[in-house]
């Protein structure tokens, strides 16, 4: 005698249909502007001049060339760069540090620390611009990339300290003990056993501040003023600025240079965040 699983039936009535339809408008408000630079970068200016949003009767890819040149995204991309690599190299190190003391080491006057140290992540970057600008004029930092990446970092160590700490304490505290019982000191112990294990974290951190920091705008536009040390999104938005929407095409070439290593980036490492990875670290 054979029994056949009867799998339940799923009810779609009035509410399922909404929930689906505002997930849908959501998904294509985000996906809209991403799809909407390769509506006008393969026409020609006159072809967009003449019809901006119809479809291009050939594939001119020219613009890239010339928008490469027009808004000097080779410079660009190599301030975006450093700025991103001087972002990781402020951020994730101090905070991995901060967070391995923070859950390993549980005194009052730790804890205290991390709750200090927590409280600048709910400071807006908006509230201390001024002070932050004046505080760069006295130290020499002002119109310096040093002087991004700097402050980017300070704004990123709370929230991946927290990150590492809860990272930390989910990782079984026999491997630490083992580690003290072969003779590893508190160095040893965080760089060859803890460090490696928080791999993830690592990976996810050194993704998120990246993607963080070469999309940034606004502390860019405050905190520089010499084109020449301007990011790849000043330099787009400065073209934008001069031509306004007359030369749409290669603007359109130019936004898509700029977003390309963040969604690649993304397309690579978007496992480890589908997964679970953010959510498997802030597990208490």
């Amino acid at each position: 005698m054979t029994h056949t699983l009867k799998l339940p039936k799923l009810r779609y009535g009035f509410a399922e249909f909404f929930a689906t339809f505002i997930l849908v408008l959501f998904a294509l408000i985000v996906i809209f502007p991403l799809v909407l630079p390769f509506m006008f970068v393969f026409k020609t200016q006159l072809e967009y001049s003449y019809d901006p949003w119809g479809w291009p009767k050939s594939l001119y890819t020219k613009n890239f060339i010339e928008a490469w040149a027009a808004v000097q995204i080779g410079q660009g991309l190599m301030n975006t760069l450093y700025v991103c690599i001087g972002a990781i190299v402020c951020t994730i190190p101090a905070a991995a540090l901060a967070g391995y003391v923070f859950a390993r080491y549980r005194t009052r006057a730790t804890e205290f620390f991390f709750y200090a140290v927590l409280i600048g992540y709910f400071v807006p970057v908006q509230m201390v611009l001024i002070p932050l600008y004046k505080f760069n004029i006295k130290i020499g930092l002002a119109n310096t990339l040093p002087g991004l990446f700097l402050p980017m970092g300070a704004f990123g160590i709370p929230f991946w300290t927290l990150i590492y700490r809860s990272f930390f304490q989910s990782l079984p505290n026999d491997l630490a003990e083992a580690a003290r019982i072969d003779g590893a000191g508190h160095g040893g112990t965080f760089f060859r056993i803890m460090l490696p294990l928080a791999a993830p974290a690592t990976f996810l951190a050194f993704l998120l501040v990246f993607i963080s920091a070469w999309s940034d705008y606004f502390l860019s536009l405050i905190m520089l003023n010499d084109q020449k040390l301007f990011t790849i999104q000043l330099r787009v938005s400065q073209f934008l600025n001069a031509y306004g929407t007359g030369r749409m095409p290669r603007y359109a070439a130019a936004a898509i240079i700029s977003a390309a290593p963040t969604i690649l980036l993304y397309a690579v490492g978007h496992r480890w965040i589908i997964r679970g990875t953010l959510a498997g670290a802030l597990k208490e």
